[in-house]
């Protein structure tokens, strides 16, 4: 890159977002489970997130129980897993029961394009932890 810095990877995905809405959802990625959080890996970009909820022991889809939209989804992420998050409340007994908590998300350009999207997401039905927000 310019300047001898280290290359940063989001900086190219935010260009390439600013010319292209948005990019394809990413694969279902296991965030939490009984014993611990794993929210390393994120993207510093706005987003329309999914978290759902599925089995350790099968590959079955997990089925999603809520759709948001988030400024970055690192801070999301890390906020959830801090223990603070207003969903944490629906969270921790499902993971208690042996459950795990599964998310996936697609970037967009801006925070309101990710509301956007939210917004369309949730037009064909609310998950259960929206319908009680």
């Amino acid at each position: 890159p310019a300047g001898g810095g280290k290359p940063r990877p989001y900086v190219y995905l935010y260009r390439y977002l600013r010319v292209k809405p948005l990019v394809a959802w990413t694969p279902w990625r296991k965030i939490a489970d009984e014993a611990d959080w794993y929210v390393d890996h994120c993207m510093r970009i706005p987003v329309c997130f999914e978290l759902a909820i599925g089995s350790m022991l099968d590959r079955q889809e997990p089925e999603v129980h809520y759709v948001g939209a988030a400024k970055t989804e690192a801070r999301e992420l890390e906020h959830l897993a801090g223990g603070d998050h207003p969903l944490r409340a629906k969270v921790d007994p499902r993971l208690h029961e042996g459950h795990a908590l599964y998310y996936r998300a697609t970037g967009a350009p801006t925070f309101e394009r990710a509301q956007a999207l939210c917004a369309e997401r949730l037009s064909a039905g609310l998950p259960p932890w929206n319908e009680q927000a």
